[in-house]
């Protein structure tokens, strides 16, 4: 977390403070033979969900380039659910496997956490205001360097201000131009939108997308809203994601598929609740690779979902 003044001069909390102990790809750092000697085995073995995820990359890597730029709204009615986690991860697909020039939008101004997640060491102080506010100085896609912090993966990711009163002068409007002005510099541009479908901002952004990627969770409630939210979108144009996936909530998964089938729907995505996919995005150390093999191919596939819409 980087150093910002307040009230009263109160420091930020920094990532060394939270996490004391070292992290490798979001585990504490430990050197068991038994996981050594489990590691050596399972490379051994070729599983079906690694033939899957073979197919996966195969088909992930062989898809043809845009024609022009696309922008993809991630959304959910419910708050909480893991729609900043699925444009990161999905952004970070786009921008390592299709080669794309990719850009994700912290579009939640004041509240929005997508702009903390790259690396201290890559974030830039500025946000998406400043970047608005100087755009008329912007002649190429270098000078774009101060507004974002670019990953290893190449994509881009584009901070909402933190400023309140900064902030409260973002409408619609400002969105629109932001959108306008991106596209002239990416291919690719998910936004992450706050909590709601009928705001202005929201219905600006499902009238712009190509694509819409809703996301929920699998507990009733939240599903149920999601689904009625479904109606505000394109179901043709919609990835809905299923995030915190358990196998003790496989029966809700199962309504929530056959919801969908019933409106003639793709299947939901289901991305297990993984606590080493948290630790890596709170420390800034995301690694898709690092990640164990049936958390690694629900991120896959959900960037193989929003390609195969690129147009």
């Amino acid at each position: 977390m980087t150093r910002t003044g307040g009230a009263g001069g109160i420091r930020a909390l920094r990532r060394r403070e939270l996490f004391p102990d070292p992290l490798i790809d979001g585990r504490e750092a430990r050197d068991h033979s038994l996981d050594r000697f489990k590691r050596r085995v399972d490379s051994f073995l070729v599983s079906r969900a690694e033939r899957e995820e073979a197919e996966v990359e195969r088909r992930l890597r062989s898809r043809a380039g845009v024609t022009r730029p696309n922008v993809v709204a991630v959304l959910s009615p419910k708050g909480g659910v893991g729609k900043t986690t699925s444009t990161f991860v999905a952004a970070n697909i786009l921008a390592s496997h299709l080669k794309l020039r990719a850009i994700a939008v912290d579009a939640s101004p004041g509240y929005g956490t997508l702009g903390r997640l790259p690396a201290d060491s890559v974030r830039p102080e500025a946000s998406l205001v400043d970047l608005l506010d100087h755009a008329d100085r912007l002649g190429t896609a270098a000078e774009l360097g101060r507004y974002v912090a670019r990953l290893p993966s190449g994509l881009h990711v584009l901070a909402a201000p933190h400023d309140t009163t900064r902030a409260a002068s973002l409408g619609p409007d400002r969105y629109g131009e932001l959108v306008a002005l991106l596209s002239c510099f990416y291919e690719t541009i998910l936004l992450d939108l706050r909590t709601g479908m009928t705001g202005p901002l929201a219905q600006l952004a499902i009238d712009r997308a190509d694509q819409a990627v809703l996301v929920t969770t699998p507990d009733q409630l939240t599903a149920t809203l999601a689904i009625h939210a479904l109606g505000h979108l394109d179901g043709d144009r919609t990835t809905v994601v299923v995030n915190r996936a358990h196998p003790r909530l496989a029966p809700e998964l199962t309504a929530i598929e056959e919801c969908l089938r019933r409106r003639g729907l793709h299947r939901p995505l289901a991305v297990p609740d993984d606590r080493r996919l948290a630790a890596m995005l709170d420390t800034g150390a995301y690694s898709l690779e690092a990640l164990d093999l049936r958390t690694r191919l629900s991120v896959k596939r959900l960037g193989l979902a929003v390609a195969e819409r690129l147009v």
